[in-house]
């Protein structure tokens, strides 16, 4: 009985070595040829599928560029462009510059003798223009040009122009829009493929116009980068200059291994939009498929392996009752139960599947639990939210039949309800009354807070007409039985629309700027004390007078304390600097340009607190 079992021991033995080795060439030579067969395939497709997105990017482009000329088309169309008088459309382009795309730089006229005049009052001579010549002289419709610098303006810019024709169908000239290399890069900053991905736009000479980097924007030429160390790009600037579609390799200076896509843009003199990405990411996902593919072939020969090895039928049955529970469970089938009794690991296997689906189907009860409690405070706080923001005036003009000013706000929370609020309303036919203010805490504390002392405001306002009392009324009711002890910081003003006088109190708040003739400073007043934790507060008002054209700007500290990744904060100095930078645009464009940089500073770090803001402009009393 010995000599038996050592017998088939052997003969076991055997079939492991003979079924083992025929399996393992079997394996070797299907993984060498799925190996081969995928790799052949997935990197192409990759390339293609590349190519592809690339090419609907570049249509973007092409479409918004194609978007700008109807622009340009329809100012042609205009009864007083086709009158050719340089003087009166001069008149009418001033008149209507805040209406023009912002994406303009400007938008010009210029005559048959290449004279121009634009929408800011700039005049000069447009005639050595190719975009001129290419209309005026070789008898194109439109043109656009290679990028230039603006007579101007001095900025990198491109143009796009249109012929203009009077009514006798006689050519008398073009109306051209010029668009900074700035906003082209503003747009390919946008459009990112992967985590190293870079866009980037070339002219038909291989100069680089527009990239997310300013300092490579029309420093790069492709086809002279052999001398700036790159390895490569020339030749990838021979084919962009060529029209052709295409992708290649190329090395950095610093030796990084790049592949740039490239395509041409439709509706542009010869230019190509590209994608730059690291050899190494765009090949990652490939060779990871590939690699993975081989270790599944390799776990897949160790596995039938140990199968035929550890066969037995005396396991056989068990394990098979284990597949079809876990195929049951599989279902959503969480009440089955297996029934084993092997006395060894399958038995504690099918245990431990037993106690695994009571615990998984207790979970999911308590996530569906959870989850739906969680969508109701979503919910609540999105309603909150509305709520909120319909408290505050959202729509402008706000005063579209009162002339004498104009008034701009613009509130965003860092939570879904925030505690900053603003307010303007008519205390009368001549003084406006206009606030911002910044509660304590953030959430639904500080929204609900705020909800009270807007009221508050709005109604001693119109009650008492002056800021100190008005500061004072409110500041009583908010400290009685304020247990919690919250507060607002209020910077109230009264506007008379008559003579250009503000009357305001301070109650705490951040000092506002004013932009008047001699520039642009922060106002020197009394802060006062905040409203809410005391009774009997007295708040003072002061005065200034405003001259037509003069400006405030009221903001909360979510602006000037606005942290980046390394705590630095927006500061007030660079509020001055970068309103200096706005000064003459419309309220809106600097209320939104301010809010731009404040989150560019912020580079990613979470918003930390309400960003509020309210300027106004006075605007002085009509003429008769």
């Amino acid at each position: 009985m010995k000599k038996d079992k050592v017998q088939m021991k052997s003969i076991r033995a055997k079939m492991l070595t003979w079924f083992g080795a025929t399996l393992g060439i079997l394996m070797l030579v299907f993984g060498f040829i799925t190996y081969s067969n995928i790799k052949g395939t997935v990197i192409p497709l990759t390339q293609d599928l590349s190519q592809e997105i690339l090419k609907a990017r570049s249509a973007e482009v092409g479409r918004l560029i194609q978007g700008y000329l109807n622009e340009v088309k329809v100012l042609v169309g205009s009864d007083l462009i086709r009158s050719g008088n340089l003087e009166t459309i001069g008149q009418d382009l001033l008149k209507n510059a805040e209406e023009i795309n912002p994406d303009f730089e400007m938008i010009l006229f210029a005559d048959t003798r290449g004279e121009y005049i634009t929408n800011t009052g700039d005049r000069g001579n447009v005639a050595d223009r190719d975009y001129w010549v290419s209309i005026m002289e070789n008898g194109a419709s439109h043109a656009i040009s290679d990028t230039m610098i603006s007579k101007a303006t001095s900025q990198s810019v491109f143009a796009l122009a249109h012929a203009v024709t009077n009514e006798q169908g006689e050519r008398i000239g073009i109306v051209a829009a010029t668009v900074t290399l700035t906003t082209l890069s503003q747009i390919v900053q946008s459009i990112n493929i992967g985590h190293s991905g870079i866009s980037w736009i070339v002219d038909s000479s291989g100069l680089q116009v527009a990239h997310p980097d300013p300092t490579l924007t029309m420093k790069l030429n492709f086809l002279k980068s052999s001398a700036a160390g790159y390895q490569g790009l020339e030749a990838i600037g021979e084919k962009i200059i060529q029209g052709e579609a295409g992708q290649g390799l190329y090395v950095r200076p610093n030796g990084e291994r790049f592949i740039a896509i490239f395509n041409p843009i439709p509706n542009t003199p010869g230019w190509s939009f590209g994608i730059a990405m690291l050899h190494s990411e765009f090949m990652e996902r490939p060779e990871k498929l590939i690699s993975n593919i081989a270790w599944l072939m390799v776990a897949m020969l160790l596995a039938m392996l140990l199968v035929i090895a550890l066969l037995s039928g005396k396991i056989s049955a068990p394990v098979l009752l284990l597949k079809k529970g876990v195929a049951e469970a599989s279902t959503g089938n969480l009440d089955h139960r297996l029934d084993i009794h092997t006395g060894d690991e399958i038995q504690e296997l099918a245990d431990a599947f037993n106690r695994m689906t009571g615990d998984l189907k207790e979970h999911i009860t308590r996530l569906t639990e959870t989850t739906a409690a969680k969508e109701r405070i979503q919910s609540e706080l999105k309603i909150a939210t509305d709520i909120q923001a319909s408290l505050l005036p959202r729509i402008f003009p706000a005063f579209p039949e009162r002339p004498e000013f104009d008034i701009f706000a613009a509130m965003d929370p860092a939570k879904e309800v925030g505690g900053d609020f603003y307010d303007f309303f008519f205390i009368n036919q001549t003084n406006l009354c206009f606030l911002i203010a910044d509660v304590s805490d953030k959430g639904v504390p500080a929204a609900l807070y705020m909800m009270v002392a807007k009221t508050l405001l709005k109604s001693e306002g119109q009650r008492l007409g002056e800021p100190d009392r008005i500061l004072a009324a409110v500041n009583n009711i908010l400290a009685e039985g304020n247990d919690s002890c919250m507060f607002a910081t209020v910077f109230c003003a009264i506007l008379n629309t008559e003579n250009g006088e503000v009357r305001f109190a301070n109650a705490g708040h951040n000092p506002p700027l004013l932009i008047d003739a001699q520039g642009i400073h922060y106002l020197a007043m009394k802060s006062g004390f905040v409203l809410g934790p005391m009774e009997d507060t007295v708040y003072e008002t002061e005065r200034l007078v405003m001259q037509p054209g003069d400006t405030l700007f009221l903001y909360t500290d979510g602006v000037t304390e606005a942290a980046n990744l390394e705590n630095e904060l927006y500061g007030e100095a660079q509020l001055l600097n970068s309103l200096k930078q706005k000064q003459g645009e419309p309220l809106a464009s600097i209320l939104q340009l301010i809010r731009a940089e404040v989150m560019k500073h912020a580079n990613g770090a979470a918003q930390s607190d309400d960003v509020t803001m309210v300027a106004i402009t006075y605007r002085g009393r009509p003429e008769a």
